[in-house]
């Protein structure tokens, strides 16, 4: 069990219709509209893979154990974790999770241009995008519960080192997908997925942590305290 998070929720004005914007971590709906079409060229990696990053600091642990909290890893690294689901996160039992493989594969910094397609108000129209990749990994054949993504899990945190809430498009946003897990989401079945985000006043993103896992009965898991850190 760990402390719940309130997502604030602000709907921008859609300029292709069945496409909005929208701030807090939750799950796209599906939309059939085209989506904000933007090429990759317009975009630029802020954080590299793993390969041209320093080592990653700490453990990740083998096959049979997860990843201990507190670890730092460099993008790209995979942290093996025990995802507790929210409708599952709770109660004072204890929690043991879905055993998956995730990795922060990188951070891209992006352009309003992105965006083209969204009609933003004065405050987004001068953040700055920023889109951070996944890659999520079924561990076990455990059941993933209807209209819930591990993805959604990991938080980004800024040069302040406040966390940060990622958009959540009403539609398909070419740039930054974010699909749902696959249907059949058994053992080494593996699916990728995209977090965007606006930062203001010039600010970025400069790493993601992972804060979830398995807790004791009238516990708190100690990611909570000592999450999973990349970058």
């Amino acid at each position: 069990m760990k402390p719940g998070r309130i997502a604030a929720w602000a709907i921008a004005a859609v300029a292709v219709p069945g496409l909005a914007a929208c701030s807090g971590s939750s799950p796209a709906s599906s939309g059939s509209s085209p989506a904000a079409s933007s090429s990759a060229g317009t975009s630029s990696p802020t954080q590299s893979p793993a390969g041209s990053q320093p080592a990653a600091q700490g453990r990740t642990a083998g096959s049979g154990s997860l990843t201990p909290p507190g670890t730092r890893l460099a993008f790209g690294g995979p942290a093996t974790v025990g995802w507790v689901p929210p409708s599952q996160d709770l109660g004072t039992g204890a929690h043991q999770g879905i055993k998956l493989q995730v990795t922060v594969v990188s951070i891209q910094k992006g352009t309003v241009a992105d965006f083209r397609n969204v009609e933003l108000n004065g405050t987004q129209r001068n953040s700055t995008p920023y889109y951070v990749q996944l890659r999520v990994t079924a561990l076990s054949n455990a059941s993933v519960p209807k209209d819930s993504d591990p993805a959604i899990t990991f938080t980004a945190i800024d040069d302040r080192d406040q966390e940060q809430q990622s958009i959540t498009f009403l539609g398909t946003f070419s740039r930054c997908d974010d699909p749902t897990p696959p249907k059949q989401f058994v053992s080494g079945k593996t699916y990728q997925s995209c977090l965007a985000y606006l930062i203001p006043g010039g600010g970025s993103i400069q790493k993601v942590q992972w804060d979830n896992g398995p807790a004791a009965a009238k516990q708190v898991t100690p990611y909570f305290d000592r999450p999973i850190v990349w970058g």
